[in-house]
């Protein structure tokens, strides 16, 4: 990728990712807080602009993970958060060996190493979903979703009141975001902000 192909990129204006209306630099709304709820939600690309749209589309669907590491590179990461944990949103086992690897992880890793934040794949993907942008409309995703991610067992005890920051590569609906954000609140995790690198 070349710089000036970078430097075209659009920013991401910040959103709620429960209502996903603008918001200050990612905070939910106040209104849109739940029990099982994100806190926050950081994007870094505008995923309509359609020199990342390509790019995007090349890492999942082209298998070209060198991609992430020169997109993730030259970021700097300052949080206003502190967190504990980076957390990929995990791919069912079949669709990861069919690509060879999960650009969530990817993503997950070059931010961690940029950070200082240690990875850990503490989320596990039980049903084989259909791919989201398969489907048509917000309320097929959330069924889509529903129940598809459980916190691995070698993890529940260490996850109270830790501080998790959730990564994956696209926000459209944020059902899949949503999902494993509840069930690692369920686990004892104090906070889940995501981190997509474009929505």
């Amino acid at each position: 990728m070349c710089d000036d192909c970078r430097e075209c990129f659009d920013y991401a204006d910040q959103i709620c990712p429960e209502c996903c209306e603008g918001s200050v630099v990612g905070w939910v709304h106040e209104k849109c807080r739940k029990r099982w709820g994100m806190d926050g939600l950081i994007a870094v690309y505008e995923y309509r602009e359609e020199k990342m749209r390509k790019v995007i589309d090349e890492i999942k669907y082209g298998f070209n993970r060198e991609l992430v590491s020169e997109l993730v590179e030259k970021m700097v990461f300052e949080f206003g958060e502190k967190f504990d944990l980076i957390v990929p949103v995990p791919l069912y086992f079949y669709r990861e060996n069919w690509r060879g690897f999960n650009q969530a992880e990817e993503i997950a890793r070059g931010v961690g190493e940029g950070s200082g934040l240690k990875l850990a794949n503490v989320l596990k993907r039980i049903r084989n979903t259909k791919q989201q942008s398969s489907l048509e409309t917000k309320k097929e995703r959330i069924e889509n979703m529903k129940k598809a991610f459980v916190v691995k067992d070698e993890f529940k005890k260490i996850l109270t009141r830790k501080r998790v920051l959730l990564v994956d590569d696209v926000f459209t609906s944020g059902a899949g975001m949503r999902e494993c954000c509840k069930a690692l609140k369920k686990a004892g995790v104090e906070m889940v902000w995501g981190f997509v690198l474009a929505r």
